[in-house]
């Protein structure tokens, strides 16, 4: 029994360590997915410290301090050693990972059976999950937010919820300042760089059933342009030269603006081919330049 004990830790290290380095999530991957994956340092961790002090019994006449201490020790440098793997494969650093690493150790040693005090045990047990809990928490949020993604489409946003922000790359925020309708707009600073604006990044990516993207947009300026990008699948793959995407600029005017973009105009805008309309993988909304910072408020992202 020990022995297949000891098989069956020693193949779940193997391949939990592999998944550093091989798999995990990409480009196209969801948030809720990526989030997931740094999970992936808690179990790993954990195995480690429960085979080690639970089935091959390493520090078993060593108090539960020095046992406490070894295993912070250990779990720290063993993370930073990884991390450093890790970004000599063209993987990023993160710092939460070692933490992260350290918690799964932590949880490791306590719901081992070498710790004897039920006092100490349950208490450590209790604040590690309160821990692990509040690592979960964007996990949940994410995911909670693709379910409502989904339920919503074809709306991509209206902004109604905090969490539809997180759908957005750039310089915003939600706003409950002057929405077209309902009670939320994404309010977007644009600097003076060459490029400043928001861009959609989680969202549904087949739009190949509707016509048009529709969006609302404030401005309290008036006679300036903002430019619409969008992008399938294929154009991200490939050199992503401005020939290969839809790019058009719109005049706002003072107050709310109504866009209408055709996505038949989308699918013909590469030069040399059709967009995929079912992979649609960027929307970028921004402008080019501006002589002054300047504040717009998006509302009602959707497809029709």
């Amino acid at each position: 029994m020990i022995k297949m004990k000891n098989t069956a830790f020693i193949v779940a290290l193997i391949l939990l360590f592999s998944l550093f380095f091989i798999g995990g999530p990409n480009y196209d991957s969801s948030r809720s997915f990526k989030e997931f994956w740094n999970f992936g340092h808690i179990i790993f961790f954990f195995v480690v410290l429960y085979y080690a002090v639970a089935i091959a019994g390493i520090g078993a006449g060593l108090s539960l301090y020095k046992k406490l201490l070894l295993t912070v020790i250990f779990s720290f440098v063993f993370g930073v050693f990884i991390e450093f793997i890790q970004y000599g494969v063209n993987r990023g650093v993160d710092v939460g990972d070692v933490l992260r690493g350290v918690l799964g150790a932590l949880l490791g040693l306590f719901l081992s059976p070498v710790v004897h005090n039920i006092r100490v045990k349950w208490f450590a047990r209790s604040l590690l999950g309160v821990v692990v809990f509040l690592q979960a928490i964007p996990w949940l949020g994410y995911l909670l937010d693709e379910h409502r993604a989904a339920l919503a489409f074809p709306v991509l946003s209206n902004f109604e919820s905090a969490a539809e922000e997180t759908r957005w790359s750039g310089h915003k925020k939600i706003a409950s300042h002057g929405p077209k309708i309902g009670s939320g707009s994404l309010e977007v600073m644009l600097g003076t760089e060459k490029f400043s604006g928001v861009g959609l990044k989680y969202f549904p990516r087949d739009w190949s059933q509707y016509r048009s993207l529709y969006f609302d947009v404030y401005s309290a300026e008036q006679d300036f342009d903002i430019v619409v990008r969008i992008n399938d699948r294929q154009h991200r793959k490939g050199l992503q030269s401005y020939s290969d995407r839809y790019n058009r600029r719109f005049k706002l005017h003072e107050g709310w603006n109504s866009i209408n973009v055709d996505l038949e105009d989308v699918a013909s805008a590469p030069l040399t081919r059709r967009a995929n309309l079912s992979e649609i993988e960027g929307l970028g909304i921004f402008v080019v330049a501006l002589p002054a910072p300047r504040t717009i408020f998006l509302d009602n992202v959707m497809l029709q």
